[in-house]
């Protein structure tokens, strides 16, 4: 188990009781974090390192949980389908089911094994392309659906 160095008073609950106590520390920045250890270059973003560099990302979680995040996200940052396969960008090779399913299996994981119960797994949902463009209200619903079908099979706390 990862000892925390935060001071702060840890609380146990979910998101809302939390939240009445006091606040709630968040992790982030998965992407420059990764950038910086030469595990992926920012551009198109890069969910792919989870499924391809897991224990990179488990790494960082692992840091965000020693540091005092009482909320650990999925890292599932720009995982759509339609995100994926933007710009040539070759995440689109594993899929957006393989990608958030692996991101909620590694931050699970580290929770359960580090966090002393004090964590919290969070399902981060991605804007899609197609939303941008306005032009197919069903699109954006199916790309959407296919990013909450995984928080809900691997029971994330908070989607």
């Amino acid at each position: 188990r990862i000892q925390c160095c935060s001071n702060m008073p840890r609380v146990k609950g979910n998101f809302l009781e939390r939240l009445d106590q006091g606040p709630v520390i968040c992790d982030g920045g998965f992407v420059f974090a990764l950038e910086k250890r030469g595990y992926v270059t920012a551009g198109p973003w890069t969910p792919e390192a989870v499924v391809e560099h897991p224990e990179a990302v488990k790494q960082i979680h692992r840091e965000f949980v020693r540091a005092g995040s009482d909320v650990n996200q999925a890292f599932t940052f720009y995982a759509s389908e339609d995100k994926l396969n933007n710009r040539g960008n070759k995440a689109g090779q594993h899929g957006v089911y393989k990608i958030n399913k692996a991101a909620c299996e590694v931050v699970r994981e580290v929770v359960d094994q580090d966090s002393e119960g004090y964590g919290l797994v969070a399902g981060g949902i991605s804007q899609p392309p197609c939303f941008l463009t306005y032009l197919d209200k069903e699109k954006v619903k199916e790309e959407l659906k296919k990013q909450f079908v995984v928080f809900k099979e691997q029971k994330v706390d908070l989607r």
